[in-house]
């Protein structure tokens, strides 16, 4: 009987020793798994972040890679630049560039050419978004603003630009006594077509007269003329605050002529408050 009493206890005594060091073992396993758990998160955060501060370092440069590259070939499709300034107070400055020579004069005695003035012209270029997409005043502002010229001393603006392409855009804007008026004076248009061929609308407010040569060789002019220019007029709206391709839109749409089949589009508009507006857009 003694025996087996020493027996049980020996058996309960392992049992428990038994017990004791499993629950030490998974207590320690355990502790292991969640110090893992905690490194590998941390590992983890710390790779996301390099990842993430990698991607916007990556998409930062690409960004600034991408805009020098877009303004590089912004300023390499342009083929010639002829900017023309008169002021209210008699001064003219003249900006001319193709990629062989380039001269600014300014009647201040400022006057440059060759590198020099390439240079200036390439950070012109960079500061000007030219698309006939935009409103003639947005592009006109940036002009003056890139050549440090005041808007309101500007009399006459006269803007030629030559793309690789064969576009050309041109910009008149004469402001002659300084104000507007939507009451037109003079309306002149001229079309030269895809292959061949031309039309012109003549008309004159103050004459009362008006010219019409078609594509197809007719003419009018006279009463029949001038009910018909005066629908046209009656049709668009030729201002600064528009682009060159609505208002071109406009006119060959209330003309009923396609605008693929147009190549050089030259369009004056005169209003007797002493405002000119003239530009042409050319695809050669």
């Amino acid at each position: 009987m003694k025996k087996m009493t020493v027996g049980m206890a020996a058996v309960i005594l392992l049992a428990g020793c038994g017990t004791g060091q499993e629950t030490s073992e998974t207590t320690t396993a355990d502790t292991e798994n969640a110090t893992q758990q905690q490194v590998d998160a941390t590992n983890g955060n710390s790779d996301k972040a390099q990842e993430e501060s990698t991607d916007q370092a990556e998409s930062s440069g690409q960004a600034a890679q991408d805009k020098q590259t877009a303004s590089s070939a912004a300023s390499s499709e342009i083929r010639e630049f002829d900017l023309d300034l008169k002021f209210t107070d008699d001064r003219k400055w003249e900006f001319d560039y193709d990629r062989k020579q380039a001269s600014i004069e300014r009647d201040s005695g400022d006057r440059l050419s060759g590198q020099q003035a390439q240079d200036e012209f390439a950070q012109l270029f960079q500061a000007i978004q030219f698309s006939t997409a935009r409103p003639l005043d947005e592009i006109k502002r940036e002009v003056l603003e890139a050549v440090n010229a005041e808007q309101a001393d500007v009399r006459d603006f006269e803007l030629d630009v030559k793309f690789d392409s064969g576009e050309e855009m041109e910009i008149d804007h004469d402001m002659r006594n300084g104000g507007t008026s939507e009451e037109l004076d003079e309306f002149s248009l001229d079309l030269t077509f895809v292959g061949g061929g031309e039309a012109s609308y003549d008309f004159e407010s103050n004459e009362r007269e008006a010219e019409i040569e078609r594509r197809d060789g007719s003419e009018s002019e006279g009463a029949g003329a001038l009910e018909e220019m005066e629908q046209l007029i009656g049709q668009v709206n030729i201002t600064m605050d528009r682009s060159v391709d609505d208002m071109k839109a406009e006119v060959l749409q209330a003309l009923a002529i396609d605008a693929a089949e147009v190549e050089d589009f030259d369009l004056e508009v005169d209003y007797r408050g002493g405002e000119e507006i003239k530009f042409s857009h050319d695809m050669k």
